[in-house]
């Protein structure tokens, strides 16, 4: 599979200050930690974890929307990082992202057409009347009539809104989609909706797409291969089958255990991650999962692990990785 998008070492610290204006304490905080993947054409990328743990921090980086404190983010071969102006304009019309929140991510005082034009408009594509016309065939691609280009924000569901800001990612003929949680604002029905609708876009268009999600019973319906990501660091990566039926890292199957199933009889739980995440943690150099860990050993806390490969394409950063046994969900 050819690669697209690569990122190699990505990081990106906050630096805060707090107190007295004379005497400020300045805190730094590590939100993504040395995050390395390979997106291939045509492949969906889950990107997984607690809220917190980096995921949105890590999708707006790929689009430029925060600036990586360190590492590399290229595209077909070509560094973003040294891209600015109108190189970076042309990249950019390539990778559109979908936002989380559908009542924020659109602007009430424009009609949904407007809305959805707006990228030719800042692009200069398309005159006015054309503008309105492929608004109409863009919504209606997403299950909404043309007629939707006159209404507002505000007369719309939340589903119907998400439908539209899909419609607008989708204005520059992108080859890579970041869908950033699109469903956890959505009830299950209009999730579930969604989630079609992101599928059969990508199986039409034949995009790449990275879906962020803390819902593993979607991203498991719906991505080719996981990241899955603590603290800000990578802690198992692999082809979804592969971490879903044999989870070799402790976090990724605490995870699992935790996805509720209709039928409680087919899964025995494993055990309850002890403990909650901290700061002081992620800024550790150790294993930042190694204060919550039931399967932890000697050295874990002294040093970060090393990405093991526990089979082929399937890989965790952890000094005890678990192998062979499938998961019970």
């Amino acid at each position: 599979m050819k690669t697209i998008l690569f990122a190699r070492n990505l990081s990106r610290r906050f630096v805060s200050r707090s107190g007295p204006f004379w005497k400020p304490a300045v805190r730094t905080v590590d939100a993504v930690r040395d995050v390395s993947f390979d997106l291939g054409e045509n492949e969906t990328l889950g990107i997984v974890g607690e809220s917190g743990c980096g995921k949105s921090t890590t999708g707006a980086m790929l689009v430029r929307l925060l600036e990586p404190t360190s590492g590399t983010i290229a595209y077909r071969g070509n560094d973003l990082a040294g891209l600015s102006g109108k190189d970076l304009s042309l990249v950019r019309k390539k990778i559109q992202m979908i936002f989380q929140d559908p009542y924020a991510s659109l602007d009430p005082m424009m009609t949904l057409g407007e809305a959805v034009a707006e990228p030719w408009k800042i692009h200069g594509i398309h005159g006015r009347d054309v503008q309105r016309t492929e608004s109409a065939k863009l919504l209606d691609s997403v299950g909404l009539s043309g007629d939707y280009v006159r209404r507002y924000p505000h007369e719309l569901s939340g589903g119907q809104r998400q439908r539209v800001a899909i419609a607008r990612s989708l204005a520059l003929d992108p080859e890579i989609l970041i869908a950033d949680e699109p469903t956890s604002a959505l009830d299950v029905s209009v999730k579930a909706q969604i989630i079609n609708l992101l599928r059969d876009i990508r199986e039409q268009r034949g995009l790449s797409m990275i879906f962020i999600s803390h819902d593993l019973s979607v991203v498991r319906h719906v991505c080719d291969s996981i990241l899955v990501m603590y603290l800000g660091r990578v802690m198992e990566s692999g082809p979804a089958a592969a971490v879903f039926k044999r989870p070799a890292h402790p976090y990724t199957r605490a995870l699992l255990d935790a996805v509720p199933i209709p039928d409680p009889s087919r899964c025995r739980p494993r055990g309850r991650i002890r403990g909650e995440a901290s700061l002081k943690d992620a800024q550790a150099e150790a294993c930042p999962f190694f204060p919550r860990c039931a399967h932890r050993g000697r050295g874990c806390d002294e040093a970060i692990p090393a990405r093991v490969e526990v089979e082929r394409g399937h890989f965790a950063a952890c000094l005890y990785p678990e192998s062979g046994e499938e998961s019970r969900c």
